[in-house]
């Protein structure tokens, strides 16, 4: 069975005594149905979850917005008593927005019960939906009286934890940051890590790595994913279907060609034509952005325009997009070296916005003359610190040492083979294998 650590979050908020109901945010597919449910099993004496879209009947539950005949008729529909410790599931609640609207009057007329939500695309079908499930009814979300959680896909610690054990899983994160990882450790997470590059963090697909060892099979289940994200995309993007499609697989394509800044018109379109279908795939959480930055100022000054980079959410469906093979991952051709590269910055930012528990835009430098490019740039408080990822050996860092000649960051991080050096020749190394960690690293530095 597979530990998440969003569990964590979710116990601080079933402690709180600021609880309201709990929305869980999240790509479609990252497991918020199975954690919750597994929440309910071991934390509530009962947990009762309803399915609005398998449901849709449970709409007319919503017809008036009195908590106290809401639970009262959800009891009766799910056929146990809803108590104070049970909780209450809704899952796909994006098909019902006036149980949306309800969580207001839950959360203020009966605090002492757990609701928590879960949904696919929610904020998009909100925006798409505006409230049209009953004619003639004011719909609002309930703004300021809800909870947020973000879940993301399994970063590489609940991969290792999951295909190798609570044992192994232990070993490595008793380490401090001033550890180094042991040698035969070392060893053993360079092919870790090229599994997770191919496998990924969606469940199913550790799962079916888990009990098959095919990646063929991997990557069957990992073309079925993709085919639903493009099955919601055609359910709620409307006549924009074709280009929002298109667009999503031109940015898989074009992370694995070199990860240099996004090219429209090789996205078939133009700053006007792509603006909002490159939206629509940020708010599905199906795309990432990092804009270019050209100081270190604080908060950080995008470009803007077209100076961007677009990455996915997941290195297992980029490299079954972009049909990159384990050959090219573990190559150590110069001609795979960009592809590769690029890979790894994919992977570095997934396991940075876990760590982090980081949404929204991320941010890479590059100077004026385009001579010099640091990977990503970070702000923690005032402290600006560059972050430049490699996929294998670490050569010179021409990019770092210009970088830090101008600014003269008081933290620098290299990610990649090499193991933790702190402090090293004015760097901070920190191994590609521990990025999920990030946080840590981070706090030890005083950031």
């Amino acid at each position: 069975m597979m530990r998440r650590f969003v569990e964590e979050k979710l116990l601080s908020w079933k402690e709180s005594a600021r609880r309201k109901p709990l929305i869980l945010l999240g790509i479609r597919q990252c497991g918020k149905t199975f954690i919750l449910t597994e929440f309910g099993r071991k934390h509530f004496d009962d947990c009762i979850r309803f399915d609005f879209e398998r449901n849709p009947q449970l709409a007319d539950i919503f017809r008036d917005l009195d908590p106290k005949r809401i639970l009262r008729e959800l009891s009766a529909f799910g056929g146990k008593t809803i108590t104070k410790d049970t909780l209450v599931i809704f899952d796909e609640i994006q098909h019902c927005y006036a149980a949306l609207t309800s969580l207001k009057y839950l959360g203020e007329e009966m605090p002492d019960y757990h609701i928590v939500c879960a949904g696919s695309l929610l904020g998009l079908a909100l925006a798409e939906r505006g409230g049209k499930d009953r004619p003639g009814w004011k719909t609002s979300f309930p703004v300021g009286k809800v909870n947020f959680i973000r879940m993301w896909p399994m970063d590489f610690g609940e991969y290792i934890l999951a295909v190798k054990g609570e044992d192994y899983f232990g070993a490595l994160d008793g380490l401090t940051a001033d550890d180094a990882l042991p040698e035969w450790m070392m060893s053993d997470m360079s092919g870790l890590y090229t599994d997770y590059l191919m496998v990924g963090g969606m469940p199913e697909a550790v799962q079916t790595w888990i009990d098959t060892g095919d990646m063929d099979e991997v990557r069957k289940v990992q073309r079925e994913i993709v085919r639903s994200f493009k099955e919601d995309m055609g359910k709620y993007s409307g006549e924009n279907y074709q280009r929002i499609s298109a667009l999503w697989d031109s940015a898989a394509y074009q992370v694995a060609e070199a990860g240099n800044r996004f090219n429209l018109k090789k996205a078939g379109g133009t700053t006007k034509t792509l603006a909002d279908p490159i939206q629509w795939l940020l708010d599905a959480d199906l795309l990432r952005r990092t804009w270019e930055v050209s100081d270190d100022s604080v908060p950080p000054n995008p470009r803007g325009g077209i100076y961007y980079k677009l990455y996915l959410p997941d290195t297992g469906l980029l490299t079954c997009m972009a049909g990159i093979d384990r050959r090219t991952l573990v190559s150590k051709d110069d001609d795979t070296s960009k592809i590769r590269g690029a890979v790894a910055e994919n992977y570095f930012l997934t396991q940075m916005s876990s760590s982090l528990d980081r949404e929204g835009d991320t941010y890479f430098w590059a100077n004026p003359k385009g001579q010099a490019e640091v990977d990503f740039q970070l702000t923690r408080g005032m402290a600006v610190i560059p972050v430049e990822v490699k996929s294998g050996e670490v050569g010179r860092l021409k990019s770092l040492e210009t970088y830090c000649e101008r600014y003269s960051p008081k933290e620098v991080l290299v990610v990649s083979e090499r193991n933790t050096r702190i402090h090293k020749e004015g760097y901070t190394f920190v191994p590609l294998y521990m990025a999920w960690k990030l946080g840590m690293y981070l706090e030890h530095l005083g950031l």
